[in-house]
C-alpha cells in the first residue's frame, strides 16, 4: 500500500483523536429536530466544543466533532459491553460474529461478501426512514475522496471494502462504487472485499463509517458541493442517532436535543449542553458546586481532589482504555540511529522508574504498560521484558552499545533533547524530570525542552523531527493491533501515517502486509510477531496505561465506552437501574 505525502498527511490529521489540535471558528449554526422533547437536562463542561462535523473534514480529529457525530449518527454494528462500577465496558476482543446489532439487525458471511439486514422503522431527526439507500450513499461519500481528510474511506480502505483506485487513477469513474456496496433490498445491503481484511467489521464501530442521512445530506448538496461537505460541517450532521442539533455556537456551545423517532426509545436526558470550559480548575470548581453534571479531560490530582473532598456530591468513573504515556527515540536522529541502537533503547527501558511515576505523578491511578499496543485491544500480547527496573542490566546494555557509563553520548546532544508539551506540564514536567533523573544513572544526560501544544502536534503527526518525546495523547479509534500499527509502526514508504519516530523494519512491515489478508487465529499470529518485534526494536518505549476518567454528578451512571473517550448520551441514566443497550430493551 503506497501513500502520497499529501494523503499521508491529510490521513494523519484526521485518524488520529489527539485532543486540542484543531482550533475553534466563529459564528452560529443549527438545525433542530421538528419535534420539542420533554425531560431532564445534561450539563457537560469539556475543553472544546466541535468547531466544525464532517466525518470527512478539516476537524474530523477533533474530540468535539466525535462526541457529537456519536450522538447524531450511529453505526450498523457495536461492541459488546459489560457494566463495571457504572461504566459499560466494551469488548474489544470479539469476533465478527459476537458484534452487537445497531442500524443492522444481523449479518452473514459469505466467503469476501457481507450481507446486512437493516432495522426497519428507524427515523432520523428529519423523519426520514432508514433504508439501504443510507447506507450506498454513505460508503459512495467515503469513495467519493471529496474531503479534507478521507477518513472514511481510509476505513473502507483498511477494511479491505475500497481500493485506492480513486486515489491513484485520474478518471473520475474510479471515485464511483463498483459492487462494493449493492443494494439487494430496501432493508438490505451487501458489502464485498477485495481481501479478507480482518478489519471489517469492526471499521464500521468507528465514527467515520456511521450512517447519514441521505436525504437531508442530498437536499443540502450544489452543484460546487456534490457531497454536501459545507453543511456536514457547518449545519449538521445528520444521521439516525438518539439525539438532534438544537444550536450551536462554534467555540462555546452545542445544545443537543433528544430525536422523538430513535428507535432504542426515550432517553433519561432529552437536553445535552455541551459547554467549553478551558480552565480544568473551573470545571472542578463546577462539578464541586453541582451547577455541571458531567466533567471531563481533568489531571489526576483534579481526580484524587475530587474524590478526596466532594465523594458525597460526585462520583468518578475510570476504565481502562487507550490512555498512554510513552517515550519516542527517533530512528533518524543520533544516537538513536546508529548501530546498536536497540541495546542503546533497551538500556533505556530497563531503567525507567515506571513505579515511581505510577505513584508520584499519576497517584496510583495507572499500570505500567507491557507493550507498545493498548493491552484492551483485539490481538495483544503482554509482552513483560522491561517489567522489572533493573539499573545494572541498563548500564551492560549500555556498554555492549559502545557507550560504557554514558562515555561518547556527549558528542550527540542534539538527538538528546526531550520534549513534551508545556500546557501539560502540571502532569509532564515531573514526569520528564523523573526520567531525565534516571537516565543520568546510567550515564545518558538529556534536556528537557517544553514546547506548545501546537509546535508539539506539528512535529509528532508531521515534521517527526524530535528526536526524544513524551507521547501522552495520540491515541487510534481502532482498537486492534494492526490497526495501531498501521499508524505509528509501518514504515512511511509501506504506508504508515503517525510514524513519528521513523521507525522502519522490513520484517514488521511484511508481516502487516500478510496480516491485511488474514483472519482468525492466522491473523493473530501474524499480529504477536509483529509485537515481539516492536518490544524489541522499541520505537517507543512504554511506560504506562492510565484509565480514561470522567467525574457526574452523584446518581448518574452508564458511561458508554468508547475508543474515543466520548459520550453517547442516550445509555446514560440517573434512576440507580442497570445500564441498557438500545438493542436490549
Amino acid at each position: 500500500m503506497q501513500f502520497s505525502v499529501k494523503l499521508r498527511l491529510a490521513a494523519v490529521a484526521a485518524l488520529v483523536a489527539l485532543l486540542g489540535v484543531a482550533g475553534t471558528l466563529a459564528g452560529t449554526a443549527a438545525a433542530a429536530p421538528g419535534k420539542q422533547a420533554a425531560g431532564k437536562t445534561l450539563v457537560v463542561l469539556q475543553d472544546d466544543i466541535a468547531p466544525g462535523l464532517d466525518v470527512d473534514g478539516a476537524n474530523a480529529s477533533n474530540f468535539g466533532v466525535h462526541q457529537v457525530v456519536e450522538n447524531t449518527m450511529e453505526g450498523l454494528l457495536g461492541y459488546p459491553t459489560k457494566t463495571v462500577n457504572g461504566v459499560m465496558v466494551p469488548n474489544f476482543k470479539v469476533t465478527a460474529k459476537q458484534f452487537e446489532p445497531r442500524l443492522a439487525t444481523s449479518w452473514t458471511q459469505d466467503g469476501l461478501a457481507w450481507t446486512f439486514n437493516l432495522r426497519k422503522g428507524v427515523k432520523s431527526c428529519a423523519g426520514n426512514e432508514l433504508t439501504a439507500d443510507d447506507v450506498i450513499y454513505t460508503f459512495q461519500r467515503a469513495k467519493s475522496v471529496s474531503g479534507a481528510s478521507p477518513v472514511s474511506w481510509f476505513l473502507g480502505n483498511v477494511g479491505g471494502v475500497l481500493t485506492l483506485d480513486p486515489l491513484i487513477s485520474k478518471d473520475p469513474a474510479a471515485k464511483l462504487l463498483k459492487g462494493e456496496v449493492v443494494k439487494v433490498d430496501k432493508y438490505t445491503v451487501k458489502i464485498t472485499q477485495f481481501v479478507p481484511a480482518d478489519l471489517f467489521p469492526r471499521v464500521l464501530e468507528i465514527f467515520a463509517l456511521y450512517i447519514y442521512d441521505a436525504k437531508v445530506m442530498k437536499a443540502n448538496a450544489t452543484s460546487t458541493d456534490p457531497w454536501s461537505h459545507k453543511y456536514g460541517d457547518t449545519v449538521n450532521a445528520p444521521g439516525f442517532g438518539p439525539y438532534c442539533i438544537k444550536s450551536w455556537t462554534k467555540g462555546s456551545e452545542i445544545d443537543l436535543e433528544a430525536n422523538p423517532s430513535y428507535y432504542g426509545g426515550p432517553s433519561t436526558f432529552s437536553r445535552i449542553i455541551e459547554r467549553k470550559v478551558p480552565a480544568g480548575s473551573n470545571r472542578v470548581a463546577a462539578i464541586k458546586a453541582g451547577s455541571a453534571d458531567i466533567a471531563i479531560e481533568l489531571t489526576p490530582r483534579d481526580i484524587a481532589d475530587i474524590r478526596a473532598k466532594s465523594a458525597d456530591k460526585t462520583t468518578v468513573f475510570s476504565w481502562y482504555n487507550n490512555e498512554i504515556l510513552a517515550l519516542g527515540l527517533n530512528n533518524k536522529i543520533a544516537p538513536w540511529s546508529l548501530p546498536k541502537n536497540e541495546l542503546l533503547r533497551q538500556a533505556i527501558a530497563y531503567v525507567l522508574p515506571v513505579s515511581d511515576i505510577i505513584k508520584s505523578d499519576y497517584l496510583g491511578d495507572a499500570k505500567p504498560w507491557y507493550g507498545l499496543i493498548e493491552s484492551s485491544f483485539y490481538g495483544f500480547k503482554a509482552i513483560k521484558t522491561y517489567a522489572t527496573n533493573d539499573v545494572a542490566k541498563a548500564k551492560a546494555l549500555l556498554a555492549q552499545a559502545g557507550y560504557p557509563d554514558g562515555k561518547g553520548l556527549e558528542k550527540y546532544s542534539d538527538g538528546l533533547k526531550f520534549y513534551y508539551v508545556q500546557e501539560r506540564s502540571g502532569v509532564l514536567e515531573p514526569v520528564a524530570n523523573r526520567i531525565k533523573t534516571a537516565l543520568a544513572q546510567i550515564g545518558v544526560n538529556i534536556t528537557l525542552n517544553p514546547i506548545t501544544n501546537t509546535e508539539y502536534n506539528d512535529r509528532e503527526l508531521t515534521k517527526f523531527d524530535m528526536p526524544m518525546f513524551l507521547r501522552d495523547k495520540v491515541r487510534p479509534f481502532g482498537p486492534d493491533v494492526g490497526y495501531t500499527a498501521l499508524l505509528f509502526y509501518v514504515s512511511q514508504k509501506s504506508g504508515g501515517l503517525v510514524n513519528a519516530g521513523n521507525y522502519s523494519n522490513a520484517a514488521f512491515d511484511g508481516l502487516f502486509a500478510q496480516s491485511q489478508k488474514q483472519s482468525g487465529a492466522k491473523r493473530l499470529y501474524s499480529l504477536e510477531r509483529m509485537q515481539n518485534i516492536v518490544m524489541r526494536d522499541l520505537p517507543l518505549v512504554p511506560i504506562i496505561e492510565r484509565p480514561s476518567q470522567i467525574v457526574v454528578k452523584k446518581g448518574i451512571s452508564c458511561w458508554f465506552g468508547k475508543t474515543s473517550n466520548t459520550f453517547n448520551f442516550w445509555y446514560l441514566r440517573d434512576d440507580g437501574k442497570p445500564c441498557v443497550s438500545p438493542v436490549k430493551k
